[in-house]
């Protein structure tokens, strides 16, 4: 175990190294235009591998070039490279709540936190797109519950647990894990035709968007170490359960990164074997895809096809970030 965790933590240096040494004098990854889409997740991934002062640097040519007066860090104008980074208020946002939060950069995190409230509804669920979008989801929901748990708004934390407690509740098939609710909390289940993958994950199909059950697992188990919250371990204990009734590649796909840190997490709370065996499927497959000089390219599988160039600077730099989160975090866990 040793050795392995070992390899998951060299992997993830190896990515930071990739990342820090693209880094611009001015500490920017990209030009103001780009938007956050390529460094979003960037300071969490830094900070959390020995990269502080890196990490800081691009925190302060953020406050200068992109965080706005209400805590909005996509800028004033915004004219992303990956628009769909610019179409998500809370997930980006949340990431760098988090990430300048454990730098120690408060003016940062805290009036971050303050403008993702902004998109907080009645059923305790984040709005993950704009702020006319009649539903919630578990990335939204989840991403930015952390971030306010980050900073300390236990209020609203506790009402995201929650929305995502009843919309775990809720499921009506064992084989499905729905992660649409609507804003006044029922879930979502009418889906048009060919609408599947992005309403609800198949455990009989391969190539789902893990990531859902992933990201409120992981929210989950942080909300139980911090509050001591039963009720919440008990769902992310099912969210679980549910991954293990899913093909094949559900700890070894990208979008399984996510899953692997809510196993590790609850591995490291319940002692479940079967959880740490599913956080260490997912650390071997991060370590196995990583490509010789650190970074990682997202394979062209169906879920990606709407993405044009794979090798895009600001597309490979977020998922090495986020891969080397997540190998960082599985290592100092198991």
């Amino acid at each position: 175990m040793r050795d392995r965790c070992e390899g998951y933590r060299e992997s993830a240096r190896r990515a930071a190294r990739w990342i820090a040494g693209r880094q611009k004098p001015d500490g920017s990854l990209f030009d103001v235009e780009a938007g956050i889409g390529g460094y979003y997740k960037v300071p969490y991934a830094l900070g959390l591998l020995g990269f502080s002062t890196e990490a800081a640097r691009l925190l302060r040519w953020v406050r200068r070039h992109h965080f706005t007066a209400d805590g909005d860090f996509r800028g004033p104008s915004r004219k992303a490279t990956l628009s769909v980074h610019d179409d998500w208020p809370t997930y980006a946002n949340a990431w760098l709540v988090q990430g300048a939060h454990r730098l120690g950069q408060f003016d940062l995190s805290f009036q971050g936190a303050k403008y993702l409230l902004g998109h907080q509804v009645p059923c305790g669920g984040f709005r993950a797109f704009s702020a006319g979008q009649p539903y919630v989801e578990c990335v939204g929901t989840s991403w930015a519950g952390l971030a306010e748990l980050t900073v300390g708004n236990l209020p609203s934390a506790a009402a995201a647990a929650e929305c995502l407690g009843r919309l775990v509740a809720q499921q009506p098939d064992p084989a499905r894990f729905y992660f649409r609710m609507t804003t006044g909390g029922d879930l979502i289940t009418d889906v048009t035709e060919g609408g599947s993958l992005g309403c609800y994950v198949d455990a009989c199909r391969p190539e789902q968007i893990y990531f859902h059950p992933g990201i409120a697992m992981a929210f989950l188990c942080r909300w139980h170490l911090a509050t001591g919250d039963a009720p919440a371990l008990a769902v992310a204990q099912t969210i679980f359960d549910f991954t293990q009734r899913c093909r094949e590649d559900v700890y070894c796909f990208p979008p399984s990164g996510k899953v692997g840190l809510g196993c590790a997490l609850l591995a490291s709370i319940t002692g479940e074997t079967k959880a740490r065996q599913a956080a260490e499927a997912v650390g071997d497959y991060l370590v196995r895809t990583q490509r010789a000089d650190g970074c990682w390219i997202l394979p062209d599988v169906e879920m990606y096809r709407i993405v044009g160039d794979k090798e895009a600077p600001e597309l490979v730099t977020d998922v090495t970030a986020e891969f080397a989160i997540f190998l960082g975090e599985i290592a100092a866990l198991l």
